[in-house]
């Protein structure tokens, strides 16, 4: 498992370096705090390490905005980070951030599931997949479209728009859809100002496209797109239906070329669509998003709208919004199941989930409103849960009751075109189930706070830019910052600088914020409209109304309304003399604008205004809002900055008798990141930990960081020489301990001081009662706490490929190998964690896995993400595990559950999951896992990928299977996750791909993003290991034809034992340097509760004596009492003809011996 962190030495040498490389420039300006305008230029610098990346010649003018954004060859050429630390970013840990990838995993994982249904019409994702190159490739070869131009889209929520999701960046171009209730002079504005090289059309809308074309070569533009058409084989017959003389999309893939190369992004900023916001025809408003920033708002997503593994998802929110709140990625990154509609009423909707067993919809407030004022013979009753995304305006409370009573459950979000769709969440906590209805929808009528992609969220007075106090009255702009906010607007630098002075992105919105820290919007002060969730800009229709030859002044405000949640109202002063009623007021608007756009309700009276003359909209929004509606209805780090906004006082930490809250969580981490900087810890010094899973292991991981300094978690099975080695290679500026192991702490430090090395500065790790009866002699974690320094100012990272731990692996003690973890690595790896588990918000997380070990597999970090609870025990026990509900756990804790007598085992009161690593557990344990009540998510990983790397992903079809088979397949290593960019099984000195047979046997490769940055100070060890631009892990397994890998052995000898890696190397140099022994080999010998222990079998020198006791001992003084040989067996090791020991034989030996004897129980 590796990844970038860079330590404490660095800090002393970096000014004594002349590379210039991103990570280590001393000046570099904290996040998003600069004050410049250029924001698009600074966030690109971060990431070039190369030459920028120059267009084809053959790219039209209209794109050279966007190529200018794709900036550096990012994807290019291996780039050396730190030399001294050994630290790189090439192919095998690196890749661009982009959606993609997900339709390619998606093809892999759940090829032969169902990915789009549309009436009778079902495609798999193997299918879709296949269809999107094919589009692709079209494009490229047959319309010339090149990286950076623009394809446009108008068509409705049918097939072919959502493949074009992914066919067009798969191309290198820009996707734009448009929104399918403009007119044909908008759509050829929007055509014009985008330089479309190719506009899609479906065949119902063909007569707006043909147009909107018209309009546009009469405009005398300089070309004009090359015009495709979507034919609706499924639906009505549209226009296009016959007489068609326009290529047509299925032509297009029917007639594609068999071959083609995906063009991946060459830079993750590099722009993935252009979607168009508010705006009025003469400066429209084209907002661009980058590769980056739709990859992590569809993580965020999913993950906050509880999308599981292969949901069903009906399309009732259009794709051409916000790309369907990034939800048309989503569902490939989730495997799940796509079901169009065209267009469709609440009978539609009823029908489809019926029919689909729908588990996912979306809705702005009309559709709300026409599901709960549905006929009773358009309903149908739900085959279960429904979750509903609902943004644009709030749920009304009795619109909320009624969808509950239903049997839906609403998640409302907030956002804008400008954060790539939702930037905020409603986070429910289950305590307000038990409040009134009423009391209920006003907290779900809240927007909530920030999702863990977004930076920061808050509510400022614009012209201070200081934040509002949190009392729920004060007003102030809402405002955000982070990686999900657009790149800027097209061709519209002053409005991108305008809209992003000062490093927020300014909403135009005014909100109060409430003392737990969630958002409320009061009102819009950029007076936008939302309109069954189109955006209607108040402005463009006051212009038109002026313009009407009766009409002296008007002004537009919105009016509220049961369905549509707002519609315009206009305020209309006539001119002396003239006449006008309010039918031909709305038929004059109605010609001339979207039938949205046009004011439903005119009102003739004089405008209130200011002495200054301005119109005192306030007044008139107050009036609009006293008509009521027009439409009457029935009425019947970054984690635990957001955890402890979103989940403040929710339990975070759970210890014997002591509980924190994630508010009181994140202030201790808080106070012990201050009092580390003040005893000296500055950015990238390394501070040890010895510790088990207690408190405050957890909270390190957070302080630490926040320092700006880089974690290393030590083995707690470590001996004091393997302890010594490692500080002094880590060069630890600060060692906590905790009290359980002073004395091996003690030890290691005399070792290091005999060594004439400097001391790191100690600080012990008590439990309460003990913290309490201190004498001061020595310095405490927890008194250090209430002590600290407040005011402490976060050092986020410079860079997120600033390292934010080093984890040592096997290794020995001459040659240790600390593996370092970047930031960005870390919190890719987290929510790759979160994902493949199923985690939901607000998890209860057992800890029976070691936190030292790859940072708890980077679950701490993960359960942050979701608001979770970390039960940490100091007893791994059957009974401790039953009491506690087990959450997770390695093959050792599997077999003890397991084998736990009857007496301790307590029944589960729901299916618990359980991840395992390590050894692949036995299929028997897993049959009997599966009879308790535990579901095994069986994942593969190593140091060197941040944890977990592949999963073996769970088919349903395979439920249906004999338990024995079952096992056999969840025993598999799986597939690579989805922050993975990809595993493969590879001939290690050709480089060449093995067949996906079950049987050609080769190493396992893995790149990608979440593999390591480097092994510390070893450059040579890093080179070796990522040669050739993949990571090389060492073991040699197989690929079945599901692409699912398999592992057979491991060719550098590793032994798993409790989940531990033994080096057999280094057994064996021990047992060398007994005086008895002439030769050595050691290998791994099954346990039923290790599952691995090491074997060895020695030949004695001639005339030598030595028992197996006297081999045990000799190798417990000098090892960790895990990595000595559990078995000696005596006699010659079977040799090659060039004097190699065959090891494969003495495996088959150690294996014929079976377990050795089961340990007490009682002693574990």
């Amino acid at each position: 498992m590796r990844a970038a962190a860079a330590l404490a030495f660095f800090r002393r040498q970096l000014h004594q370096r002349s590379s210039g490389i991103g990570p280590h420039l001393p000046n570099q300006p904290r996040r998003y705090a600069s004050r410049h305008s250029d924001h698009l230029a600074r966030a690109r610098a971060l990431v070039t390490f190369s030459a920028p990346y120059h267009p084809p010649a053959a790219a039209v003018a209209s794109s050279l905005l966007f190529s200018s954004l794709a900036g550096g060859e990012e994807a290019g050429g291996e780039v050396v980070l730190d030399p001294e630390a050994g630290t790189v970013r090439c192919a095998a840990n690196h890749a661009p951030l982009t959606p993609i990838s997900f339709v390619e995993r998606a093809a892999a994982v759940y090829g032969g599931r169902p990915a789009v249904v549309y009436g009778e019409r079902r495609r798999t994702w193997s299918e879709v997949r296949d269809r999107c190159v094919r589009v692709a490739a079209a494009l490229v070869t047959h319309f010339g479209v090149a990286r950076g131009d623009v394809v446009a889209v108008l068509s409705p929520n049918v097939p072919a728009m959502y493949e074009l999701h992914f066919a067009v960046p798969m191309a290198g171009a820009v996707l734009c859809t448009l929104n399918t209730r403009h007119d044909a002079v908008m759509v050829s504005v929007l055509l014009k100002h985008s330089g479309a090289k190719v506009f899609f059309v479906e065949s119902h809308l063909l007569d707006v496209g043909r147009t909107a074309l018209k309009i546009l070569d009469e405009s005398s533009a300089a070309t004009l797109p090359v015009l495709l058409t979507i034919t609706d084989d499924d639906g009505e017959p549209g226009a296009a239906a016959s007489g068609r003389t326009c290529t047509d999309y299925e032509d297009l893939i029917e007639n594609a070329p068999s071959q083609f190369d995906i063009r991946w992004p060459v830079n993750e900023l590099d722009p993935i669509s252009l979607n168009y916001t508010s705006g009025t025809t003469s400066r429209p408003k084209g907002v661009v998003y980058s590769h980056r920033g739709a990859y992590l708002n569809t993580v965020a997503t999913v993950l906050i709208y509880d999308v599981g593994t292969a949901p069903t998802y009906l399309w009732t929110v259009p794709m051409f919004h916000g790309n369907g709140w990034n939800l048309t990625w989503g569902l490939a990154m989730q495997g799940g199941t796509n079901v169009c509609l065209r267009r469709f009423a609440a009978k539609d909707i009823f029908d489809s989930i019926a029919r689909w067993k729908v588990t996912h919809m979306g809705g702005a407030p009309t559709v709300l409103s026409m599901i709960v004022n549905a006929p009773a013979a358009d309903r149908k009753p739900l085959p279960g849960t429904v979750r509903v995304i609902t943004g644009a305006a709030p749920p009304l409370p009795h619109v909320l009751v009624e969808m509950e009573r239903l049997g839906f459950v609403l998640y409302h979000v907030y956002g804008l075109t400008e954060t790539c769709g939702m930037a905020t969440v409603c986070a429910w906590t289950p305590e307000w189930d038990a409040l009134r209805a009423e009391e209920r929808a006003r907290l779900k009528a809240r927007q909530g706070c920030h999702h863990f992609a977004v930076q920061d969220a808050d509510v400022k007075d614009p012209d201070t830019m200081e934040s509002v106090p949190r009392d729920g009255r004060t007003l102030g702009e809402v405002m955000f910052r982070g990686n999900t906010m657009m790149s800027g607007y097209y061709r519209d630098l002053d409005a991108t600088k305008e809209t992003m002075a000062g490093g927020w992105l300014h909403t135009g919105d005014l909100a109060v914020r409430h003392p737990d820290g969630s958002i409320q919007v009061k009102d819009r002060a950029k007076d936008i409209i939302i309109s069954g969730g189109e955006n209607v800009s108040s402005i463009e229709v006051e212009t038109l109304l002026s313009s009407h030859p009766a009409v002296l002044e008007a002004a537009v405000v919105a009016r509220p309304d049961d369905h549509w949640g707002e519609t315009p109202c206009a305020f209309v002063k006539l001119k002396d003399g003239a006449s006008a009623t309010e039918a031909e007021i709305i038929s004059f608007c109605r010609e001339r604008l979207p039938r949205y756009m046009a004011p439903r309700t005119v009102v003739f009276e004089d405008l209130p205004k200011t002495p200054t003359g301005k119109t005192q909209k306030f007044v008139l929004r107050e009036k609009a809002r006293a008509m009521g509606s027009l439409t009457k209805t029935d009425s019947g780090k970054v984690f635990l900055e957001r955890a402890a906004v979103v989940y403040g006082d929710r339990t975070a930490v759970v210890c014997c008798d002591r509980r924190f809250s994630w508010r009181e969580t994140r202030e201790r981490c808080l106070a012990g990141a201050s009092a580390l900087a003040h005893l000296g810890v500055g950015r990238r010094d390394v501070v040890a930990v010895i510790a088990s899973n207690v408190p405050a292991m957890y909270e390190l991981h957070f302080s630490v960081p926040m320092t700006g300094g880089v974690l290393c978690t030590l083995n707690t099975r470590h001996d004091a020489a393997m302890v010594s080695v490692l500080l002094k290679h880590s060069e630890a500026k600060i060692f906590l301990v905790e009290s359980q192991f002073h004395a091996v702490a003690r030890d290691a430090l005399r070792l290091l001081a005999d060594a004439k090395h400097k001391l790191p500065l100690v600080i012990t790790i008590s439990d309460a009662a003990s913290s309490s009866n201190n004498d001061g002699s020595v310095m405490e974690y927890e008194a250090l706490l209430p002590s600290a320094p407040r005011g402490f100012d976060i050092r986020w990272p410079a860079d997120e490929r600033d390292p934010i731990s080093l984890n040592y692996t096997s290794g020995t003690t001459s040659r240790p190998k600390g593996v370092i973890y970047s930031h960005r690595g870390a919190l890719l790896n987290s929510l790759a964690t979160v994902l493949v588990n199923d985690m939901a918000t607000m998890p209860v997380y057992l800890w029976t896995v070691p936190m030292f070990h790859c940072n708890g597999w980077c679950m701490v970090w993960a359960t942050a993400a979701q608001g979770g609870t970390s039960v940490c025990i100091g007893s791994v026990i059957p009974r401790v595990i039953f009491d506690h509900i087990v959450r997770h756990g390695a093959p050792t804790v599997l077999n003890m559950i397991v084998n736990a007598p009857s007496a301790e085992r307590k029944p589960l009161p729901r299916r618990v999951r359980i991840s395992t690593g390590g050894a692949p557990p036995p299929p028997q344990v897993l049959a009997k896992i599966d009879e308790l009540g535990f579901d095994v998510v069986h994942g593969y990983g190593l140091t060197e990928t941040y944890g977990p790397a592949t999963v073996c992903v769970w088919k349903p079809e395979w439920n249906a299977l004999p338990p024995a088979e079952r096992a056999r397949i969840r025993a598999l290593q799986g597939i690579a996750h989805t922050m993975l960019q990809e595993v493969a099984i590879k001939d290690p000195v050709t480089m060449e791909t093995l067949a996906s047979d079950g049987r050609a046997v080769g190493e396992v490769m893995l790149r990608g993003n979440t593999v390591m940055s480097g092994y510390y100070k070893d450059a040579a060890a890093t080179e070796e290991a990522m040669h050739g631009g993949w990571l090389r892990t060492g073991d040699l397994g197989v690929r079945h034809p599901d692409g699912y890998i398999q592992l057979k052995d491991r060719s550098k000898d590793i032994i798993i034992s409790g989940g531990e890696n033994i080096s057999s190397i280094e057994v064996e140099s021990v047992l060398f340097g007994h005086p008895a022994v002439l030769d050595a080999a050691v290998v791994a010998r099954p346990d039923d509760h290790w599952g691995e222990t090491p074997c060895a079998f020695v030949t004695l020198k001639d005339g030598a004596a030595a028992t197996a006791d006297d081999i045990i001992g000799f190798c417990r003084a000098r090892l960790p009492h895990y990595m000595a040989p559990r078995t000696v067996v005596f006699s010659d090791l079977p040799k090659t003809s060039t004097g190699k020991t065959q090891k494969y034989l003495l495996r088959e030996k150690a294996r014929a011996m079976g377990s050795l004897r089961k340990p007490d129980r009682s002693r574990l």
